[in-house]
């Protein structure tokens, strides 16, 4: 059974429109992971050499034993972002005689194949080989890396259980951001150090190889849980009173249908981005990470120093929303693109909808930035000056730029490792969007100072705010010239 499930997928593949669209760049990526894994083969060949320098006081398998914990943390949150679910059509098998048991194994052996499952191979194996044994008897040895490769394959099935339970309930993102955040907090400020859990255990596995069974407990553990989780939601019914508190938001906001024919517009474009998996995907994985952008250059004073990299991590922080939303603000609706164009929608209406969906939670996620200010009211002052850049120039900008983006995109695909719907343009628009701040304030920096060219970009933002009327309808009249031009393109894409 499990020989016609491999040949079914891989049926599917290659029999795939989307994959071979995409002949080119699945060649191009498969070719950067053989180069990358080379390397990291090669780190793994030198990591004795590499801890021995870097160690002062401890040896190198103590050293290691202690970053081994933040190895695990970093490839568990690239798993989640990154590693596909192991997915199969189970729909048409669900009336033949296969078992739910067969294909909800077949899916957890099927993760195996993840290039992160390799990495231990790679990158400790030749130091459990060439090293260790020295110091230690050949079991210790054995039962230590044992230890390594079970924790990896516990982190591979949490990360698919995890991420298919954020797909129903995306509120385990902003738990997941949160609980990383409580570790660089207790570790910034030297309350506890997971790296003391991480050399202990792995110190007890070299000195006692019982120790293993712990880790095996917990791959044996996730691996079921999966496994049941796969067999007992094989239905849509198994998950409809989990979707039906998803749409808890939504409800919430149907007051927006007394506010005419614009917040009706605004609710269903609403109600689309939470009912689709590409969508809400966008929604809580990008938004945490521009939200938290900020995090990777405001602890370096050095980086408090440069107004221009303030300029460049404020537009990104407070207008993670818009940029995010706005690339694809026509592409959301490519599937019934037709539909909206012979409807009775006037299409001021539409974009105005678009408009204030956009600068909306803008506004509302900004207060989320607000304590930036505890690295300095100057980062505070940047991040003001840059949310009213967004809403003025930036949102109107992406209004226009939309009707140059004609791929259409299928909201039913993950966001991770998905380049459907991208064009060159967005990669193009994006410019205009960050630079141009940027480069306004550095001129006007050059021959009034900082602190007037902060006011002076303030100022072009308020009066984009207060002709953005006038700024929308530019924008429908250039969208009303090439609106079938668009619809040809999402039909044809």
């Amino acid at each position: 059974m499990t020989g016609s499930f491999v040949y079914l997928q891989i049926k599917r593949i290659t029999r795939s429109s989307f994959w071979q669209k995409n002949l080119a760049i699945n060649i191009i990526i498969s070719i950067f992971l053989f180069f990358m894994l080379l390397e990291i083969f090669a780190v793994g060949l030198f990591l004795e050499d590499i801890l021995a320098k870097a160690a002062k006081n401890v040896t190198p398998e103590q050293l290691l034993d202690k970053g081994l914990i933040y190895y695990f943390l970093v490839t568990f949150m690239l798993r989640f972002f990154f590693q596909e679910l192991p997915t199969m059509e189970i729909t048409p098998l669900l009336h033949l005689p296969v078992k739910k048991s067969k294909i909800s194994l077949f899916l957890n052996y099927r993760s195996l194949l993840s290039f992160f499952n390799f990495l231990p191979f790679l990158l400790f194996l030749p130091f459990a080989v060439r090293y260790l044994p020295a110091h230690y008897p050949a079991m210790s040895v054995a039962a230590w890396f044992m230890a390594l490769f079970f924790l990896e394959m516990s982190s591979n099935f949490l990360a698919i259980r995890v991420k298919r339970k954020s797909t129903v309930t995306p509120s385990v993102i902003l738990i997941i951001f949160g609980v990383m955040l409580v570790i660089g907090f207790l570790e910034k400020f030297h309350i506890f150090s997971l790296s003391v859990i991480s050399a202990w255990y792995f110190g007890r596995v070299l000195q006692q190889p019982v120790w293993v069974l712990l880790p095996l407990a917990a791959a044996v553990f996730f691996f079921w849980e999966n496994f049941r989780y796969t067999r007992s939601h094989s239905y849509l019914e198994d998950l409809s009173r989990k979707k039906h508190r998803s749409e808890k938001l939504s409800s919430h906001l149907e007051g927006l249908e007394n506010r005419g024919k614009i917040g009706t517009l605004i609710l269903k474009e609403v109600r689309l981005l939470l009912r689709n998996k590409r969508s809400k995907q966008m929604l809580f994985f990008a938004l945490p990470i521009f939200l938290l952008y900020g995090l990777f250059f405001y602890p370096d004073p050095k980086n408090l120093s440069h107004n221009f990299l303030l300029d460049f991590v404020g537009v990104f922080i407070s207008g993670g929303f818009l940029i995010a939303y706005g690339q694809y603000i026509l592409a959301w609706e490519s599937r019934h693109f037709d539909f909206i164009l012979t409807a009775n929608i006037k299409t001021d209406e539409f974009f105005k909808a678009k408009y204030y969906l956009m600068t909306i939670p803008t506004l509302l996620l900004f207060f989320l930035t607000i304590p930036y200010v505890y690295f300095g009211t100057k980062v505070l002052a940047v991040n003001t000056v840059m949310l009213f850049y967004n809403l003025g120039i930036n949102a109107p900008l992406l209004l226009f730029l939309a009707s140059f983006n004609r791929k259409r995109m299928e909201l039913d695909r993950g966001q991770m490792m998905n380049y459907q719907g991208v064009g060159i343009n967005n990669f193009i628009n994006v410019i205009p969007l960050l630079a141009v701040p940027v480069l306004l304030d550095l001129l006007f920096t050059a021959f009034f100072g900082h602190i007037a060219s902060l006011w002076i970009i303030f100022l072009l933002g308020i009066t984009g705010i207060f002709f953005h009327r006038q700024l929308i309808q530019m924008a429908v009249r250039f969208f009303v010239k090439n609106r079938y031009k668009i619809a040809e393109g999402y039909r044809s894409s």
